[in-house]
C-alpha cells in the first residue's frame, strides 16, 4: 500500500515536472508571450522609473505683475522667485500674462496690487491675486504651495514688525506673531517626490498584469488551436487529475517571475533611489503568496478566454480598474463599501498595499499580516476555481 502511494506521488511529481518543462519551452517559443513576460518584465519597470525620475515639478514659469513697484512688493516677488517650485517671468499687464498662458509660456501669474504697500503701512488687509492653469494637478499644487509659503512668511514678518513697534522685544514679538509654530516632518517620502509615492505600487501592478496577460495569451492560443476550444489533451492529464496541470503550468510562471519579481521589487527601487526599507528575506516571503495568487487568479479566467486576442482585451479592461482599486490614487478608507469589497477580488489590491507598507514605510511582516493572510486565502480560493475552470473547459 505504501509502495503504491509512493509510486503515485512520484508519478504525479514526474507529470507536473513534465508539464512545467513543456510550458517553459512553449513560453520561449512564443515570441509574443516572451515579449510580454520577459522583455516587458525587464523594460516596463525601468521605463516607469525613468519617466518619473525627476520626482517633483520644479522651476515652474509663473508670471508676475507688480503694479505697486515698491521695495516691499519687490521683496515679496524675490521671495516667491527663490522658492524651489516657481521661476518668475515679468509680465507687463493682465492681457500680456493671459496671452503668455495661452501660449504655454507660463502656467499662472501673480498680481501685486497698487495699494499693496500703502495698505500694509496703514495696518489694513491687502490682497495678492494668483491665477493658475488647473489643467495639470501637480503644476497647480506646486504654484499654490509656493505662494502660500511666501504669504505665511510675509504675514509673520509684518506681525513681528508691528509688535516690535509697540515696544515688544524681538523674542516676545516672534512669540506673539507665531504663538503656535508649524513644524512639519515628512515620513517615508522625505523629498515629497511623485516617483517615491507612485512607482513602488505600479511595480506590483506590472507583475500582476504581465502574468495575467501572458497566461491569458498562452491559454487563448491553446484553445484557438483546438477546434472544440478545449485545452490540449496532451497537456491536460485527465479530468480527475487537472490539479497536476494547474500546478505544473503555474510552476513555470512562478519560476520565471520568482527571478523577475525579485529584480522588479528589490533592484529597481535601489537603482533609481526609490524607498527600499524591506530586507530581501521579507520581500521573498511577501512575493511567494502574491505570485501564487496572481498565477491561479489568471488561470481561473481561462474559462472566458477562447482566443489569443481575448487575453489582451481583458488585460486592457482590468489595468485602469486595478490602478484605481489599489489605493494608489485614492485612499481605500474613502472607497464606497461596494468598491472596497470588490477590490478584494484582485491579488493586486493586497499586493500593492502590502508592498508599499513593507518597502516604503519600513513595516515588518507582522504589520502587513492582514495583506499576507488575504493573499494566502486567495491562493487557496483561486487554485480551487482554476481547477474548476480547467475541468469545465475540457468536459
Amino acid at each position: 500500500m505504501n509502495n503504491l502511494k509512493l509510486k503515485n506521488i512520484k508519478s504525479a511529481l514526474s507529470q507536473m515536472l513534465m508539464i512545467t518543462w513543456k510550458e517553459v519551452r512553449s513560453i520561449f517559443k512564443d515570441s509574443g508571450v516572451l515579449l510580454i513576460l520577459i522583455i516587458a518584465g525587464i523594460g516596463y519597470p525601468l521605463l516607469y522609473s525613468v519617466v518619473y525620475l525627476g520626482e517633483s515639478v520644479d522651476e515652474i514659469p509663473v508670471g508676475i505683475i507688480d503694479e505697486c513697484g515698491t521695495n516691499q512688493s519687490r521683496s515679496f516677488a524675490r521671495k516667491l522667485d527663490a522658492t524651489r517650485e516657481v521661476q518668475l517671468v515679468d509680465c507687463i499687464n493682465m492681457d500680456d500674462a493671459i496671452k503668455m498662458m495661452k501660449g504655454r509660456r507660463i502656467h499662472g501669474f501673480v498680481v501685486i496690487p497698487k495699494d499693496f504697500t500703502e495698505n500694509l503701512e496703514k495696518g489694513k488687509q491687502t490682497t495678492v491675486s494668483l491665477y493658475v492653469n488647473m489643467a495639470t494637478f501637480f503644476i497647480y499644487k506646486n504654484i499654490g504651495l509656493a505662494c502660500n509659503y511666501v504669504m505665511l512668511d510675509e504675514n509673520k514678518n509684518i506681525s513681528i514688525q508691528r509688535f516690535s513697534a509697540q515696544g515688544l522685544t524681538e523674542h516676545d514679538a516672534l512669540a506673539a506673531a507665531e504663538p503656535v509654530q508649524n513644524k512639519m516632518t515628512i515620513l517615508f517620502n522625505e523629498g515629497n517626490g511623485f516617483a517615491s509615492f507612485f512607482v513602488p505600487g505600479v511595480l506590483v501592478l506590472i507583475i500582476h498584469q504581465l502574468l495575467f496577460l501572458a497566461i491569458g495569451m498562452m491559454t487563448g492560443t491553446r484553445r484557438e488551436e483546438n477546434e472544440n476550444h478545449k485545452l490540449s489533451q496532451v497537456d491536460n492529464p485527465s479530468q480527475k487529475k487537472v490539479y497536476r496541470y494547474i500546478i505544473g503550468q503555474g510552476a513555470a510562471y512562478f519560476l520565471i517571475y520568482s527571478i523577475l519579481g525579485t529584480y522588479i521589487l528589490m533592484f529597481v527601487p535601489r537603482i533609481f533611489g526609490l524607498p527600499h526599507y524591506a530586507s530581501a528575506w521579507d520581500i521573498y516571503r511577501f512575493l511567494l503568496p502574491f505570485l501564487l495568487a496572481v498565477i491561479f487568479f489568471s488561470q481561473t479566467w481561462a474559462i472566458f478566454i477562447r482566443n489569443r486576442e481575448t487575453g489582451m482585451v481583458m488585460f486592457l479592461f482590468f489595468s485602469i480598474i486595478l490602478l484605481f482599486l489599489s489605493g494608489l490614487t485614492w485612499p481605500v478608507s474613502s472607497f464606497p463599501a461596494v468598491w472596497k469589497y470588490f477590490s478584494y477580488i484582485f491579488p493586486a489590491t493586497f499586493g500593492v498595499q502590502g508592498f508599499v507598507k513593507l518597502n516604503c514605510c519600513g513595516a515588518d511582516l507582522a504589520i502587513i499580516s492582514k495583506e499576507i493572510i488575504a493573499l494566502w486565502i486567495q491562493v487557496v480560493v483561486y487554485f480551487t476555481t482554476a481547477c474548476i475552470s480547467y475541468r469545465y473547459i475540457n468536459k
